[in-house]
């Protein structure tokens, strides 16, 4: 009897072991108006990396390939998380602002949050990344 419930416990514990959270892939389809340039992404997971603008899990910098440039980020583990996006036109690696503080460049965040002075909160970007992947189209403006 005490051998079959160590043999099952360990059964449990070593299928605990062999099945891990399966890292995912998102893909991302960037639309932009202007032609040239560079795509800076960056992928955040909590609210305050994401207001801060500080310490994405993901970030990379991507050739613009035409008017929607397709990037696929891969061995995410599935959660929440939300993307904010810049178009680099003029190739400083930084988003350009304007004298007055808006951005000169165009720029987007994930499911097309919009904020009204300023980015959105993490939560109007914010999407689930399941265990099968996921998409998301984002129109920088």
């Amino acid at each position: 009897m005490k051998l079959t419930i160590l043999a099952s416990g360990l059964a449990l514990f070593l299928t605990g072991l062999a099945s891990p959270v399966l890292a995912q892939d998102l893909t991302l389809s960037l639309s932009t108006r202007e032609a040239g340039g560079r795509i800076a992404i960056a992928v955040y997971r909590d609210a305050e990396s994401f207001r801060r603008n500080e310490n994405p899990v993901v970030s990379r910098m991507v050739a613009r390939t035409g008017p929607v440039t397709t990037v696929t980020l891969t061995d995410l583990p599935p959660g929440r998380y939300a993307v904010a996006a810049f178009h680099d036109t003029d190739g400083n690696g930084e988003l350009t602002l304007w004298p007055i503080g808006l951005p000169r460049e165009a720029y987007g965040f994930s499911r097309d949050a919009r904020g009204r002075f300023g980015p959105p909160s993490f939560a109007a970007a914010a999407f689930d990344l399941p265990a099968s992947g996921a998409r998301q189209a984002i129109r920088l403006h």
